[in-house]
Order: structure tokens, then sequence, then C-alpha cells
């Protein structure tokens, strides 16, 4: 599918190396689109492994403010990245989403039914607009990838997965 140019220093390189890596980059854990997709990742978590994919997520805020929300167990070998910076947002050519989609009203009422279950929080407005996405990468081959038209967008990792292992 692509090449990724993974940061110099990311342990992601390594962790890409020796299996298919499914990478989630997240906006930020206000987000109560993050926060179902760490829940869904965790649900999947199984299935994921079996299909012989590592997991890692990406966030731009500090390991301390993310480390609560990595506490369940099915993400106990997950890799997770602080990066502040969003340089494998960069890498992985993840831009930010128009001010017209934080309208929008079918991310507005998403956004109220995912929030029953999940939750929501401070929204920094450094992070607000910055768009997800989702990739399995080998090495630095791209082998499957969601790339979010809107914040609301809700991939089947699983699905992505399994697409990625036939590319294998």
């Amino acid at each position: 599918m692509g090449i990724v140019s993974l940061p110099v220093d990311s342990p992601l390189r390594a962790l890409a190396d020796r299996s298919p890596t499914l990478v989630v980059l997240l906006r930020h854990f206000g987000c109560t689109f993050c926060r179902e997709a760490i829940a869904d990742v965790a649900r999947s978590s199984d299935a994921i492994r079996e299909a012989g994919v590592s997991v890692a997520f990406v966030h731009g805020a500090s390991a301390a403010t993310a480390e609560p929300w990595f506490r369940d167990p099915a993400l106990a070998d997950a890799l997770v990245i602080s990066d502040p910076a969003r340089d494998h947002y960069r890498a992985f050519g993840l831009g930010r989403t128009g001010a017209q989609a934080l309208v929008d009203p079918r991310v507005w009422a998403r956004g109220a039914m995912c929030a029953l279950s999940h939750g929501f929080g401070p929204q920094p407005a450094d992070l607000i607009r910055q768009l997800p996405g989702v990739f399995v990468v080998q090495r630095d081959r791209v082998l499957a990838e969601y790339r979010h038209l809107s914040p609301a967008d809700r991939p089947h990792y699983v699905d992505l997965v399994r697409r990625a292992r036939r590319c294998a």
C-alpha cells in the first residue's frame, strides 16, 4: 500500500520490525471517540493477537496522562507512545479536520451516543482538530489503513488486520 518513514527514535520501529503492528493514532483522551477506540481494540485484542499482529497506540499527551487509559489487562502488551510533537501523525500523513466537521450534526449525534458509554472530557485546543488514523505496518510498509474523514468514524479493527494479513 505504501511506505511510512517513522521517526528515527520511535519504539514503533523495533515492534514493526518483529511483527505486523496495528497502530492506532488517537486525538486526545477527552475525545469520546478515542475512548471508544481504546475500548474497541481491547475488546478485539484476542482476535488481533491470534492473527499474529501486535498493537501500538500513539497519542499527543504525556505518558503520565495516558497511563490510566491503558490499564485494561487486554492492553497489557500494547505499546503506548507519547508523541506531543505529533511526529508519528506527520509520518502517517494525518492532517487536521476542517472546523465544519466539528459542528456537523452527525458528529454531535454520534458523539452524544458514544459519550453515554465512554464519557468525554476536556478538549485540548491543539488536538481537537487532529484527525486520528489506524494503520497496520510491518517494517516500513503500510499493509492496510483506515484514514478518518471525521473524528466520529469508527473503524473495524479486526477487518483491517485481516485485510493486512492478506497483503503480507
